[in-house]
C-alpha cells in the first residue's frame, strides 16, 4: 500500500486525537480518585506520605529557643551568651513580649556528673523569671508589648476539631489517628498514628497545614502551649509541646510571618530536653 502525505498526515492527526481523548480520560480518573480518597496525605500542602509521622524534623529548624531550667551540657550552646532574647511572659490571662537579659551559669548535673565537684550542666536564668514561658532568640519583627492571644485547648486528639476566630480569620484545629482506653474504665487515652492540622479561611481560601505527626506516645501527649501573634502580623502563631515521650519536652515555635506564599504557618524553632 502506498501512503501519501497526505494519508500520512491524517494517520497523525487521528493518532494524537486519540492520544488526546485518552490523556483526558485518565487524568478525570486520577482526578475522581483523588476527589473521592480520605488519604489524609492530601489534607495538608506540607503532608508527609501516608506513613510517615515524623513531623516537624528538629534539624531543620533553626531559630533558637530555651525555657529557664537546669539542663545538661549538650543541650545548651555555648554561644547562647552571645544572643539577643525575648522572653514571652504570661501574667494570669495576659501576655507580653519583650527583650530580656539571660544568664548561663555551669551547674553540676546530678544525672551525669559522677561527684558533686563536677559541673558539667547549665543553669539557664532571666532578670525576669517567675512567669516566663519561653525565650526565643531575636527576631527582626519582634517588638516589646502585650501580645494578643486566644484561648484554645491544650490536647486535640484524633477526632476532635476545635473552631475559633482569631483577628477576623477563621481556623480549625483538627486531629487523626488512632485513640483508645488502656483499659474501660482509665482515664488516659492511647494515641497512635497522630496528625495535628491547622486549617485557615483567608481570602475565601481554604488552606490546611500539618502541624505534628507522630506514630505513637509514651505516656505523653502534644500540647498547645501557646496561640497568639508573636510577629506582629495579625495572624496566629502558636507553641507547641511536640515530645511524644514523658521524660523529653520539645517546646516548638510555628510562626505566620516566615511562612511561605499560600501557606499561614510554619515550624521555626524547637528546643528539645531530656529529663534524666
Amino acid at each position: 500500500m502506498k501512503v501519501t502525505c497526505k494519508t500520512l498526515f491524517l494517520l497523525i492527526v487521528i493518532f494524537q486525537l486519540f492520544s488526546c481523548n485518552k490523556s483526558k480520560s485518565e487524568t478525570a480518573i486520577i482526578s475522581s480518585i483523588n476527589k473521592d480518597t480520605n488519604d489524609e496525605s492530601k489534607l495538608a500542602v506540607n503532608d508527609p506520605v501516608k506513613d510517615d509521622f515524623s513531623f516537624p524534623v528538629d534539624s531543620t529548624l533553626q531559630v533558637k529557643i530555651l525555657q529557664l531550667e537546669t539542663f545538661h551540657s549538650d543541650e545548651i550552646d555555648e554561644n547562647f551568651d552571645k544572643k539577643v532574647w525575648f522572653g514571652l511572659f504570661k501574667n494570669n490571662n495576659d501576655y507580653s513580649l519583650s527583650e530580656t537579659k539571660v544568664f548561663f551559669k555551669r551547674v553540676n548535673d546530678p544525672i551525669i556528673d559522677e561527684n558533686e565537684q563536677d559541673k558539667t550542666g547549665w543553669e539557664v536564668s532571666a532578670s525576669v523569671k517567675d512567669t516566663c514561658l519561653i525565650l526565643i532568640e531575636k527576631l527582626p519583627y519582634f517588638i516589646d508589648g502585650n501580645i494578643s492571644n486566644v484561648k484554645i485547648p491544650e490536647n486535640i486528639y484524633p477526632e476532635d476539631n476545635f473552631k475559633f476566630s482569631y483577628k477576623g480569620i477563621e481556623y480549625t484545629l483538627f486531629a487523626t489517628g488512632k485513640k483508645k482506653r488502656e483499659q474501660s474504665d482509665a482515664d488516659w487515652i492511647v494515641v497512635s498514628n497522630y496528625k495535628l492540622y491547622l486549617t485557615a479561611v483567608i481570602d475565601g481560601k481554604q488552606i490546611t497545614e500539618l502541624l505534628v505527626a507522630k506514630k505513637d506516645f509514651d505516656d505523653q501527649m502534644i500540647q498547645i502551649m501557646f496561640a497568639g501573634d508573636l510577629d506582629d502580623d495579625n495572624k496566629l502563631d502558636l507553641i507547641i509541646n511536640t515530645a511524644s515521650h514523658y521524660n523529653v519536652s520539645s517546646p516548638t515555635l510555628y510562626l505566620s510571618k516566615p511562612a511561605k506564599k499560600g501557606r499561614i504557618i510554619k515550624p521555626v524553632g524547637v528546643f528539645t530536653t531530656v529529663g534524666c
